[in-house]
């Protein structure tokens, strides 16, 4: 009876949003000795739902900017989440946290990242890494979508660490700050 509930209330991009915060820990094949897990946070859906949990990784937990690359955020999934809905929410978080002329100019490649999202189950799990100067984003260990630039990776984790992040509570669990 929950569960239709919260299937019948929860909006799509609320959905895809926190779908794509759970974005699940890195797949064993991914993980390295040189990545440290900084913090977790519940993914929560409606605020009360928890759909996942989110993982910061560094390779130095101590960095002053914890934002800054090389970096891993992953997402682990509790339960099923259309492929479409990531997308969908992605587009409406980096809408509300950047300057409209920066939307505008990376919104193609905005647009083609989002679209290499797929339907997850439970247990899934979705990486973003920043290293490089680029975005790499994978599903359990199969990498999916990468776009280069610092500009587009940094714009990209507004969704969760900008101005008016999916959820300021896990902002803040996820840098430390709670």
């Amino acid at each position: 009876m929950v569960t239709t509930a919260f299937n019948t209330t929860l909006k799509p991009a609320t959905l895809a949003l926190a779908v794509s915060l759970a974005w699940s820990l890195p797949a064993a094949s991914q993980e390295s000795s040189s990545w440290q897990r900084c913090n977790r946070a519940d993914v929560k859906a409606l605020k009360v739902f928890t759909v996942g949990e989110a993982a910061l990784y560094r390779q130095n937990c101590d960095a002053a900017d914890l934002l800054a690359p090389p970096l891993k955020l992953s997402f682990r999934y509790f339960r099923e989440v259309p492929g479409d809905a990531f997308g969908k929410a992605a587009m409406h978080f980096l809408e509300k946290n950047l300057p409209a002329s920066q939307f505008t100019r990376l919104e193609p490649e905005l647009k083609s990242f989002n679209q290499h999202y797929q339907d997850v189950d439970d247990g899934d799990r979705y990486v973003l890494v920043y290293e490089d100067g680029g975005l790499t984003l994978t599903l359990n260990g199969q990498a999916l979508a990468e776009q280069q630039g610092d500009d587009f990776a940094r714009a990209y984790l507004t969704i969760w660490f900008g101005q008016a992040p999916y959820s300021e509570t896990m902002k803040e669990t996820l840098l430390g700050q709670r």
